[in-house]
């Protein structure tokens, strides 16, 4: 079989595998272009430099995929923690709940229990509300540290006798308008002077049964008309020693007493 000019049989595989090439770089679009004379360039330096471009591509194609594939990685990847982000974002609500549960509802007592201060004494206010009887009434006393003796107010004082003792009658207020009668024996009398009474007056001293927090005892008061003064009760210093300790900045520290209702 005749071969062209400076083309030995030998070659022929090569010439082959160089058309397959220039062929397949045809049908890509040009993407291999080569420029070789046959009369200037041997045959094998062609197949050589197809060599390098077939290896070239080869690389090529292998970064392009591999490109590829860490882009889909990567945009997996991204999908991934953007997903599990919305997730957070979504049950965030329910993760703060449970991080910071609702406080549990507290029973609210009617009655405060009293203040303690020390092992034996008491906290009382500036204004406290003191039960008294007889006769079953209760009264906004103030809080007087500066009064040797406590002092209630008594409407209609009628001195009178009984068994051979002194006693005194009078009336004390159960609200604005409505008034009890009470009857109690007189201890002694003292005279309290007053900057509007120089001279002084004579006044009853009587034990009466008061209670304020958990104190229930007798204590003694003088009896006088106070309905000029804002209180009808004072509590002095024969109540508060060895028993309270007073805050003026505060009021009604103590719970206000209600009696047992009847059977």
């Amino acid at each position: 079989m005749d071969t062209a000019p400076g083309i030995r049989p030998d070659n022929r595989p090569k010439l082959v595998r160089l058309c397959a090439i220039l062929l397949a770089g045809i049908a890509l679009g040009g993407c291999l272009q080569t420029e070789f004379d046959p009369d200037q360039t041997t045959l094998d330096d062609v197949s050589a430099q197809i060599d390098g471009l077939s290896t070239q591509l080869s690389r090529s194609e292998a970064a392009l995929t591999a490109i590829q594939s860490s882009d889909l990685t990567g945009r997996a990847a991204l999908d991934a923690r953007l997903a599990d982000l919305d997730e957070q974002i979504r049950t965030l609500p329910d993760s703060l709940q449970l991080s910071c549960p609702e406080p549990e509802a507290v029973a609210q007592c009617e009655e405060v229990a009293r203040v303690i201060v020390s092992a034996d004494k008491m906290l009382v206010g500036e204004l406290e509300y003191v039960y008294i009887e007889p006769p079953g009434v209760t009264v906004v006393a103030r809080i007087d540290t500066g009064a040797t003796s406590s002092s209630l107010h008594a409407e209609n004082l009628v001195p009178f006798e009984r068994d051979g003792e002194d006693w005194v009658r009078f009336d004390m207020m159960i609200n604005e308008k409505d008034s009890v009668t009470v009857e109690e024996r007189i201890l002694r009398h003292v005279r309290v002077v007053q900057q509007a009474d120089p001279s002084g007056s004579r006044r009853p001293v009587v034990e009466m049964r008061v209670r304020i927090g958990e104190i229930q005892d007798t204590f003694e008061f003088t009896l006088a008309d106070r309905s000029h003064l804002e209180n009808e009760l004072i509590l002095g210093r024969n109540f508060l020693a060895d028993v309270t300790l007073v805050d003026v900045g505060k009021q009604f520290i103590q719970p206000r007493y209600s009696p047992p209702e009847g059977p």
